[in-house]
């Protein structure tokens, strides 16, 4: 396996981030709804029992977030962010981002699953990716998801998804599900709704493995069956098909949010990308002011972001 190092992408462009290409409203509803999708499934993703998911929830039957604790950042959002951090600086350099990784390893790790610490454990001793992992992970899905704001060079968008999550997990599946929740995550920021159609049309035209095209073709076809949630290790394309649906087919971000948190068992790591793609989809203004103001630090942190992002 090479080092890091000999691995290297320098233009994803980011001169399409701008107020008339991404609504500020949509930006930041991406951006801080990852935050807050990931403190909403936090305060349920140990629990799968109903009477022990009651008691998460506030005294009013709303669910309500758990923060992290004081001066850490979760996973899903730290690592998204050296993402973006690179993004900003005008373009991506895998063996600089992957040193923005383990140096957070090293000082937080905080909400970090199994999987994911073993990836980030290799690229700390190893300096180049794991070559093996026991199951395509769902943990890269919320890492990969800054791609999705250079969709203004949309083979760069797509090629540099997929080598940023092979950093962290090699399995095809997983890469190509990471790149499917970017390039629907780009579509709900310019304000498309139907998703489905462009994640398939990127895996035709990608080779995806057929059952992975097959689980997708399959959410319209039954449109009324919610996909199993996406518990414990679960694997990637099982995570991916949960997403789309909830995005496509749940109307109201709240619901499905609640839903999610109802549900129970959900790591934090895919409440980030779902309340990510809902922010994206509808903005964040109709969501509770408990939920914005419960989530913790990063709430500003990620609406700075946003503004910065916005201003181009």
């Amino acid at each position: 396996m090479p080092g890091v190092g000999a691995v290297n992408f320098e233009t994803m462009p980011v001169s399409g981030m701008s107020a008339e290409f991404t609504p500020v409203k949509r930006l930041d509803g991406f951006l801080v709804g990852a935050v807050i999708g990931a403190s909403l499934a936090a305060s349920t993703a140990a629990h799968i029992d109903l009477s022990a998911i009651r008691d998460q929830l506030a005294p009013t039957g709303r669910p309500r977030p758990l923060a992290p604790p004081p001066g850490r950042r979760r996973a899903a959002t730290a690592l998204a962010d050296a993402l973006l951090e690179e993004l900003l600086a005008g373009g991506v350099d895998l063996h600089r981002l992957s040193h923005r990784w383990c140096d957070w390893w090293r000082e937080d790790g905080c909400d970090t699953d199994m999987l994911l610490a073993q990836a980030l454990e290799h690229l700390r001793d190893f300096d180049a990716p794991v070559a093996q992992l026991p199951v395509p992970g769902a943990a890269v899905l919320s890492v990969v998801l800054p791609a999705a704001l250079a969709s203004a060079s949309p083979r760069a968008m797509v090629a540099g998804a997929f080598h940023v999550a092979r950093l962290l997990d090699p399995s095809e599946e997983s890469g190509l599900a990471a790149v499917a929740i970017v390039v629907a995550s780009a579509a709900l920021l310019e304000g498309r709704r139907d998703v489905i159609p462009e994640v398939l049309a990127f895996m035709r035209a990608n080779n995806a493995p057929e059952p992975m095209q097959e689980a997708v073709r399959d959410l319209p076809r039954h449109a009324r069956r919610v996909p199993p949630v996406p518990r414990g290790q679960a694997t990637a394309i099982e995570a991916l098909c949960w997403l789309l649906w909830m995005v496509e087919y749940q109307p109201r971000a709240v619901e499905a949010l609640t839903m999610m948190v109802l549900a129970g068992g959900v790591a934090p790591a895919l409440g980030a990308v779902l309340g990510a793609m809902l922010g994206a989809r509808d903005g964040r203004a109709e969501w509770p002011a408990e939920w914005i103001d419960g989530a913790g630090e990063e709430v500003a942190l990620r609406a700075a972001l946003a503004r910065r992002v916005a201003a181009g």
